[in-house]
């Protein structure tokens, strides 16, 4: 009997796990909180669903939720404790600034940024955080710094000038994201990275967003990953990664170099956003060290390099891609700049700009396109259950939207991938029905704290570029801008060039 006890020692080991497994597999299917509403069983098992979308596919599961909406309907069951919800009529209900939401803190790792601001998963800490920057963010503060960004785009500008003597393609995407960084790190930062200046527009430093993001995608799944690759020495990143994997490393090094700067200064100014949080009696001092900040570096830039970059290249396509667009936008520009006669450079106020109605709607219908944040907008309630339609969705649950699906809605924008401007040009309920519905800075207390200083980089740099310059596109097409993978901002295929003009 002992021998028969002892072979079956290994097959009793090994049921252990299995049994386990099978146990956790039952629940989940049929007795978990969420089991009636509808999905892939295989997303109701495991995250490994999300995973080989995401990771193995390379930033496709956004696009997949799709197609489980048109399979199950407005609300989907797309991971063992997460819903995702289809319906741009409850987007304001949820994102407000009344309902106390937490970040899914598991969907949100993948910045490996969990104590920036950003990255923050509980309501309340997130608050004091943002608090101790918000000021630095506020319509007051952004007026103050129109001279600064009136300078970038008349660089821009000056830049482009040269270049069109020359007679050679510009590559735009490139061009934006340069002027994009240089606000947004010059505001940040100690020190601004003057990417305009660089001769092919920070082409090396652009393509490292992409290899950063891709990362981040797998280091949600596996959150070793990022830590493990900056803690690798320079020669290890040479000798066995890409071009881009050794100026994405690179980047982080010098971001935590000056976060550094800013935490050991005796005698720190408030110049820059790093300087204030550290100086700010909002947070305490334990949120004041080198890795926090670090951290606050990495999102602020990240975020505000590409979302606007993003932002200005799918304007500017679709308006050089509609002549009549073109025409109304110029004459509009036009009527404007003789508007302001004796004033130099009238389209860089940004009090003159913001005024102009088409140039607004042309924005407005920009945004709603480039949906520059991508990737699901996941949150959790820890306190009370949330009911949608016959489904209550217990605490805890992880609730994802999509900004996508709110400006991509046939109900809400007939025509929903046409590029048209005048959508925006209607009053009453209609207008107020779009608006309610347009989200591209998000909405609630996690909105984007970039958004003022965004829109007049936006206001500026669009008045200017459409009023100086006669443009073509050149060799590009739609699919060269649009997203292809989700890697929480939207990327193109990598064999895209980005958005390519001439200059006449």
């Amino acid at each position: 009997m002992a021998f028969f006890t002892y072979m079956n020692l290994p097959i009793l080991l090994a049921l252990v796990p299995f049994t386990a497994f099978s146990s956790l597999v039952i629940y989940r299917l049929f007795f978990h909180p969420l089991s009636k509403v509808p999905g892939p069983k295989l997303a109701a098992i495991s995250r490994f669903y999300d995973f080989y979308y995401d990771c193995i596919q390379g930033g496709k599961f956004s696009f997949k939720i799709e197609e489980l909406h048109e399979l199950y309907g407005p609300i989907v069951r797309i991971g063992p404790n997460e819903v995702h919800i289809q319906d741009p009529d409850v987007f304001d209900e949820f994102y407000n600034v009344t309902t106390r939401l937490d970040k899914d803190p598991w969907y949100y790792a993948f910045i490996a940024s969990q104590d920036a601001g950003f990255g923050t998963s509980n309501v309340d800490l997130h608050r004091a955080r943002r608090k101790a920057m918000s000021r630095f963010f506020a319509s007051s503060a952004i007026s103050n710094l129109e001279s600064s960004s009136k300078e970038k785009v008349l660089k821009l500008c000056r830049r482009l000038q040269q270049m069109r003597q020359e007679g050679k393609p510009v590559n735009l995407s490139n061009a934006y994201r340069c002027l994009a960084g240089d606000s947004v790190t010059d505001y940040c930062l100690p020190k601004g990275f003057d990417l305009l200046d660089s001769v092919d527009f920070a082409d090396d430093y652009n393509k490292q967003a992409r290899i950063i993001s891709q990362i981040a995608v797998w280091h949600r799944h596996i959150p070793i990953i990022i830590p493990i690759f900056m803690r690798m020495p320079r020669w290890f990143i040479e000798k066995t990664s890409t071009e881009g994997g050794v100026m994405a490393f690179d980047f982080q090094t010098d971001l935590a170099r000056m976060a550094e700067t800013v935490v050991k200064t005796e005698k720190r100014s408030d110049r820059s956003v790093l300087d204030g949080i550290v100086n700010s009696d909002a947070i305490p001092e334990s949120d004041k060290t080198v890795e926090r900040i670090t951290q606050e570096a990495r999102t602020l830039v990240g975020a505000g390099t590409e979302t606007t970059g993003i932002s200005l290249e799918t304007i500017t396509f679709h308006v050089l891609s509609h002549p009549d667009v073109l025409r109304k936008l110029k004459e509009e520009l036009a009527k404007a700049a003789e508007g302001s006669k004796g004033v130099k450079d009238p389209l860089t106020k940004y009090s003159t700009v913001q005024r102009l109605s088409y140039l607004t709607a042309v924005m407005n219908e920009g945004l709603r396109l480039a949906n520059s944040v991508s990737g699901r907008l996941a949150r959790v309630n820890p306190r009370s259950a949330t009911t949608y339609k016959s489904y209550v969705l217990p605490p805890g649950t992880a609730i994802s939207m999509s900004i996508r699906d709110n400006h991509l809605s046939e109900s809400v924008f007939p025509d929903a991938l046409s590029f048209k401007p005048e959508r925006w040009l209607v009053t009453g309920d209609e207008l107020k029905h779009m608006e309610k519905c347009f989200v591209p800075f998000g909405r609630g207390g996690r909105s984007c704290i970039g958004k003022e200083l965004a829109l007049m980089n936006l206001y500026l740099t669009l008045a200017s570029f459409f009023h100086e310059f006669d443009a073509e596109l050149f060799e590009t097409r739609r699919q060269d801008i649009e997203i292809e993978h989700d890697f929480f901002s939207p990327f193109p295929s990598p064999d895209s060039k980005g958005l390519r003009i001439m200059l006449r």
